[in-house]
């Protein structure tokens, strides 16, 4: 970003931190299922509707285009990244906070010191089948390769997608469940299968990693909460 940047040419993003210690770090699949849960907990949060104190800027965020800037935290910094607003969820093994959004420039402190490059995690395991679940799925493309920071950053968009538009009746079907979500990584050939039907397609924006136009997540809702 350019110093001479006006507050207001900078764009709104919805920034996520990850909890990767050094010893036992969790899984890219877990970090993406609770960074798609931190996302739509912090939208379904009451301080995010009208006449909460987070809706303006939930709001001017989501009115635009979803961006997300996926960080990672870990001892000390990631108790400071606790302190600026937002909701913190465990999914997996993986704890991710979402925060509430602001203009790139104005980010909190405690968030900005907060490393966006992305530290190798383990091999992914790639799947030739979607595994037997239920709740909302969301597969990552094995088109093109993306650090885990950013793989997070495209299962929180196509989470939110999914939810936002899903009917009532299958959001509380899974509310009641308690919002379970499995990410898949599969193969090339299980993607071209599941690109066919999946009802939530991201296309990235272009602004990091992959080229503009790059279809990078899938979302769909297994039985029995809708399809």
């Amino acid at each position: 970003m350019e110093a001479d940047q006006s507050t207001d040419d900078s764009p709104w993003a919805l920034q996520l931190a990850a909890r990767v210690e050094k010893l036992d770090p969790p899984t890219a699949a877990a970090i993406g299922a609770a960074a798609a849960l931190a996302t739509i907990e912090l939208l379904d949060d009451p301080r995010s509707q009208p006449e909460g104190e987070w809706h303006d800027a939930v709001a001017s965020w989501n009115g635009a285009r979803i961006r997300k800037i996926v960080r990672r935290g870990r001892a000390s910094a990631w108790q400071r990244a606790q302190v600026p607003d937002g909701v913190t969820v465990e999914r997996d093994g993986a704890e991710v906070r979402a925060f509430v959004p602001s203009r790139m420039n104005q980010a909190p402190e405690a968030l900005a010191k907060l490393q966006i490059q992305s530290s190798p995690l383990d091999e992914i395991e790639r799947v030739a089948a979607v595994p037997n679940g239920r709740g909302l799925f969301i597969a990552v493309t094995p088109c093109v390769e993306m650090s885990w920071g950013k793989q997070a950053a495209q299962c929180a968009h196509a989470g939110q997608w999914a939810w936002m538009r899903s009917d009532p009746e299958t959001v509380r079907a899974w509310d009641t469940a308690g919002r379970p979500i499995t990410v898949v990584h599969p193969t090339r050939a299980l993607w071209a299968k599941l690109v066919e039907d999946a009802p939530v397609q991201i296309h990235d924006g272009g602004f990091t990693e992959v080229p503009a136009g790059t279809e990078t997540a899938l979302a769909w809702w297994a039985e029995p909460f809708g399809h």
